[in-house]
């Protein structure tokens, strides 16, 4: 944390003429990459002291490390801890560049249809999609990709009322703002200075769906980043796309909870006419989001944003490129594994 602080304390702030600007309120392509990339980082120091931490209690316990690291409490802090660095680089960061921290279009002064669209918005993915994405892990499943196991109770699979309670906390409340605050607030934000704005969209949500650093959690986290991008961009607030984030990851663990409790599923029979819904609904949801963003959003005035750079920083490539290199060594260890 201290290399971070470093490397983030210095500050390229200088023009040509040596001028220091004491802040700015805006993010630039370089701000995307380089948050990206400790993004992608961060966790993966966490990783290994969580994983010296679990080695020193089964010593101590005479257990097995890997009883250790899946227990729900063990992943819970681990969940916690990740989201307070996360806040912690959003507020270093935004100190050592000297940028204002409103930067980030943190606006709750929406109409109340606004907040009923947006929570509308926060229901189509789920449903929309959730067949679709049934499609892709059948195909992954086909072609020998190991699929998480759905019959050992985790965060993201609870199987009793206290693990639902403390799934909501940790993966659905403190994601949506932690999470957020970097993706599309920091990020999404930065890109818009170099790129315009469906370039913008598509390259957070790419960079959205490589921080989970899962094959099977790639396409999903693609579309959803693609509709919060689109949907922050629309309502000017970042409070829009944590809202979707919260509503999106509170139906899955409630769907996964009572699917374990009552068997109820919302997944259909695997035949034929199963990817004929698949991708119908998969188009009704892409059609459902043009008719709002054509009739609701049609005469919202739209901010623009200043181009302040004709080329692409390299913190771009570099992030991009690592988090690429990481996905295919883990999803390679995960087939040989």
């Amino acid at each position: 944390l201290f290399v971070f602080y470093k490397i983030l304390l210095y500050n390229k702030t200088m023009d040509k003429n040596a001028k220091v600007y004491d802040r700015r309120n805006f993010y630039n392509d370089g701000d995307s990459g380089k948050v990206f990339l400790f993004a992608l980082i961060l966790p993966i120091l966490l990783s290994l002291i969580f994983s010296l931490i679990a080695n020193l209690i089964a010593g101590v316990n005479g257990d097995e490390a890997a009883n250790i690291t899946k227990s729900i409490w063990f992943n819970a802090v681990y969940g916690v801890v990740t989201a307070i660095c996360y806040v912690f680089l959003y507020l270093i960061y935004n100190k050592t560049q000297r940028i204002e921290y409103k930067a980030i279009n943190l606006n709750f002064k929406m109409k109340w249809h606004t907040y009923l669209l947006i929570i509308a918005v926060g229901l189509i993915p789920l449903f929309g999609l959730y067949n679709f994405i049934d499609v892709v892990n059948n195909i992954l499943e086909a072609i020998g990709f190991p699929m998480e196991d759905g019959t050992t109770e985790t965060l993201a699979n609870p199987m009793s009322f206290g693990v639902f309670a403390l799934s909501v906390v940790v993966t659905c409340i403190i994601p949506a703002i932690t999470e957020e605050l970097l993706f599309r607030g920091i990020i999404l934000n930065g890109l818009r200075t170099r790129f315009n704005d469906v370039q913008a969209i598509f390259m957070s949500a790419f960079m959205f769906a490589l921080m989970h650093q899962n094959l099977q959690q790639l396409v999903y986290p693609f579309l959803l980043g693609s509709i919060m991008a689109w949907l922050v961009l629309r309502t000017g607030s970042l409070v829009s796309s944590m809202l979707v984030h919260f509503i999106n990851n509170f139906l899955v663990i409630l769907f996964a909870y009572l699917q374990n409790v009552t068997s109820f599923s919302l997944a259909l029979p695997d035949t034929w006419w199963f990817y004929l819904i698949a991708i119908l609904l998969l188009g009704i949801t892409v059609a459902i989001v043009y008719i709002i963003d054509r009739f609701y959003f049609k005469h919202k005035s739209k901010e623009e944003v200043e181009k302040t750079s004709t080329k692409t920083s390299i913190f771009i490539y570099i992030s991009i490129g690592v988090a690429l290199a990481m996905m295919l060594f883990i999803t390679l260890f995960a087939f040989l594994g």
